[in-house]
Formats: C-alpha cells, structure tokens, sequence
C-alpha cells in the first residue's frame, strides 16, 4: 500500500500503472489484487475518473481525439473507456478551428502552401484527416 499510495501522492495513476509499479516492486497477483481493490474502494484508482479528467486537460491544451487516445492507450486505460471518451466529429472540427485561429493569422492560410503547414500542424496535435478535411472546405 505505501508503495502504491507514494505514486498516487504524486499525479493519478492507472489500475494499470500501479499493477505495473507493483509487480516490478516484487508483488504477487493475490497481494496486487488486495492492494487494487482496497485502492479502488478507498476511491484512489478510478480509470473512468482518470480518462475524463485527462481528456479534458488534453482538450483544452489543443489536442485532437488520436492523439487523446493513443496517449490513453499508453497510459493502458480500459479500451471501452477510451471509446466511450472520444469526442464526436462536429466537437473535433470546432476545437480544431479554435486551434487553428488561436495559432496561424487569416494572412498565412491565403495559399495552398499556408493551408498544407496548417493541416501538418493540426494532424501533429492529433486530429482526424476527415475533421481537417472538413475545416479547410469551410475555410475555402
């Protein structure tokens, strides 16, 4: 327990990530599982709990729905949970929007050569090809 409750103490944690950090600290699958469900009892491991306040941190810095999920992929968040957390296309194509005027002047998208580094940077930040598609058929 001190070991899982040290790593919670520094950011939230995964049922995943703690099985991990205990299994590598030497802990047997009876005494992981007694851990995890004391843990999730206490309300200290909460994957759905986890993903939301993820996704939304993720939102606001800018991200699209590939990127939001394949980190919480990484982070081995249930894949039910990921589905259930991705935003629809229209939310996707008005945070990209958002995105795009926060980053890139009118000035730079005049040309195909403004909306290609745009379209780059958006697909860097993880958003789908059909919401970028659809935002620079909007723009045109």
């Amino acid at each position: 327990m001190d070991t899982a409750f040290h790593a919670l103490a520094r950011r939230a944690r995964s049922k995943a990530e703690i099985t991990a950090l205990l299994a590598a600290r030497g802990a047997s699958a009876t005494l992981n599982d007694r851990v995890l469900g004391r843990l999730r009892a206490l309300g200290y491991i909460d994957d759905d709990k986890l993903g939301a306040e993820l996704v939304e941190r993720w939102q606001e810095r800018g991200f699209g729905s590939l990127r939001i999920q394949a980190e919480l992929r990484r982070l081995e968040i249930d894949e039910a949970i990921v589905e259930r957390m991705t935003p629809d296309t229209s939310e996707q194509r008005d945070r990209a929007r958002r995105v795009l005027e926060r980053t890139f002047p009118p000035a730079e998208l005049g040309d195909r050569k403004g909306l290609a580094r745009a379209a780059r940077y958006l697909a860097g930040r993880g958003f789908a090809a059909e919401v970028i598609d659809s935002l620079f058929d909007v723009c045109d």
